[in-house]
């Protein structure tokens, strides 16, 4: 056993240096990358923006700024004042904060959720300053623990804002608000959980005709190259038990917990990805630029496996949906990231621009992509 795991992690080693190379050899603005990607017949790639480590990506349809959030400790603003597909200025709101991955945006206002807490910085939209000041807390006292601790926000068509909460560990059993997704008023008030036995989701949206919550999930590490399953999951009740730290996807025992039984009513995943392959950020596409069959289908980036001895992921998935709102199939939307030779980049985050196309954040090469039907 030990010397098939010091095969695997040196297989790993050479994988992340020839990354390393082939990387170096592309161009720093990230467009040695794009004759690599590929996407459906009339799809085209570019570079948006060049951001340090782009994750969560909040899009203000009015004016076209994108905030961006990283698990750096930086927040960004980038803008494409011409509209041209192209951003012309890139500006850092603040730095040294507590892993502020997730960013949403609300009439006007940016909130912001570290790893502790939730901040709102108000009117950043309309101000003409260029730094995010000042800042409220609006949620303090959040699970305060750095594994599984990068938070993910969105606001529901019923104006709360959703924040989810990882378990701060691989296999266990959660504590508190760990291992949960949470709902609160714009101001912090009324704090509620939507949904609990979650591992680490990343990456939630709503059902533009139903309205209804579907997030990802991170299956867990340490269990082989193939189970347990990444997981898209369907909330259609509020605190609805998903399964962790029992099962993974439909039916997938976890370590440990072979011999226990979950909830009675616990919910299964309506779609299973492939083990390890980092299934994180989603979103519904709502736009028509997009031919008509990709409109209400899901698109959910998949950052990429590191616990797995062959490398799967680095890609974007579509979910499929019917017209009752139902997940029905999954397939690969763009690939490219993953060649053979080792990664040269790791989608994060998909969100939907007001003309219809999509941006990608690449927090491995530092790119934000655009991807739009140009048939």
């Amino acid at each position: 056993m030990k010397h098939r795991k010091n095969k695997r992690w040196l297989y790993l080693a050479i994988v992340g240096l020839c990354a390393l190379f082939i990387n170096s050899q592309l161009k720093a603005d990230g467009s040695g990358i794009l004759d690599k990607i590929r996407l459906p017949a009339g799809f085209k790639i570019s570079v948006f923006a060049n951001v340090p480590a782009p994750r969560s990506l909040a899009i203000d349809k009015a004016t076209g700024q994108v905030y961006v959030g990283t698990r750096q400790g930086s927040l960004f603003k980038v803008s494409d004042s011409n509209n041209d597909g192209v951003a012309d200025q890139v500006v850092r709101l603040g730095q040294g904060w507590n892993m502020p991955n997730g960013v949403a945006l609300e009439n006007g206002n940016l909130y912001v959720a570290e790893v502790h807490r939730v901040i709102k910085i108000p009117h950043v939209t309309t101000s003409p300053k260029t730094r995010a000041v000042p800042l409220e807390v609006i949620k303090s006292s959040l699970p305060n623990k750095r594994h599984h601790g990068w938070r993910y926000i969105k606001f529901g068509p019923d104006g709360k804002l959703y924040v989810s909460i990882g378990a701060p560990y691989n296999i266990g059993m959660p504590e508190g608000l760990e291992g949960t997704i949470l709902r609160m008023d714009p101001d912090g008030s009324h704090l509620e959980i939507v949904a609990r036995g979650i591992r680490n989701s990343v990456g939630l949206d709503f059902h533009p005709a139903t309205g209804e919550l579907f997030f990802t999930d991170n299956g867990a590490d340490g269990m082989g190259d193939d189970i347990p399953p990444d997981e898209l999951n369907h909330v259609t009740q509020l605190g609805q038990h998903f399964g962790y730290p029992y099962t993974g996807g439909k039916s997938t025992k976890l370590s440990g917990y072979e011999d226990q039984t979950p909830p009675a009513d616990w919910v299964g995943s309506v779609i299973e990805f492939q083990a390890h392959t980092a299934s994180i950020g989603m979103t519904f596409y709502r736009g028509k630029q997009f031919p008509a069959e990709y409109h209400h289908d899901a698109f959910v980036a998949q950052h990429g496996s590191w616990d797995r001895s062959i490398p799967v992921g680095y890609r974007v998935m579509r979910i499929k949906f019917d017209n009752k709102g139902q997940a029905v199939g999954k397939e690969v939307f763009a690939d490219g990231w993953l060649t053979n030779n080792g990664v040269i980049g790791r989608p994060a985050d998909i969100a939907e621009l007001a003309d219809g196309s999509l941006l990608v954040s690449d927090d491995y090469a530092d790119v934000i992509y655009r991807i739009q039907y140009d048939n």
